[in-house]
């Protein structure tokens, strides 16, 4: 009798650390990490070299830069857009989320040498779907699991970098 109360017992603790295994990767997203930035140095660039230069990368990475940009001020050193990424999804599960979009507001403040790209109003979207009798609703809302936000982050991100080699190629251009 002893031995099947103990089988149960390790039978119901292990079911429950997979049940908590599987929870911890759908964890919710800390309004923390809702929104994010990242400031770039770039010494011996004035702040209207970097405006330009943000301009014409948003203008060759965006499907129209008119659309994307909410607010422009090069006085100001100002741009929000807003704009659209695919989800960045790997391997097997691209085959789920390979219709995904990631919508987002961006902020690029810039001055004298330096800039800083903010991200906010990060979302996910998808359409509906119907795949063996099943049907699956559209979606158009807050990116709900810290799992998806943490792919999501280093793509938006890595526009920052994108926009420095922009700045610093762009003084090459000038001389063709």
């Amino acid at each position: 009798m002893e031995k099947k109360v103990k089988s149960v017992s390790l039978g119901l603790v292990v079911g429950a650390l997979l049940t908590l295994s599987g929870c911890a990767s759908v964890q919710p997203v800390a309004d923390a990490d809702r929104s994010f930035e990242k400031v770039v140095e770039v010494p011996g660039y004035s702040k209207e070299k970097i405006y330009t230069s943000t301009k014409i990368w948003i203008a060759e990475n965006f499907k129209s830069a008119k659309a994307v940009i909410e607010f422009d001020s090069k006085e100001d050193g100002l741009i929000i857009g807003n704009g659209s990424i695919d989800y960045p999804c790997s391997g097997m599960e691209c085959l789920a989320k390979s219709d995904w979009k990631v919508p987002f507001t961006m902020r690029v403040d810039m001055k004298n040498e330096k800039f800083k790209v903010g991200f906010s109003n990060i979302k996910l979207s998808w359409p509906a779907s119907y795949s063996s009798g099943i049907m699956s609703p559209a979606y158009d809302g807050p990116v709900n699991s810290q799992s998806d936000m943490d792919k999501i982050k280093p793509a938006l991100l890595s526009f920052s970098d994108e926009i420095l080699v922009s700045i610093e190629t762009s003084d090459n251009n000038s001389d063709w």
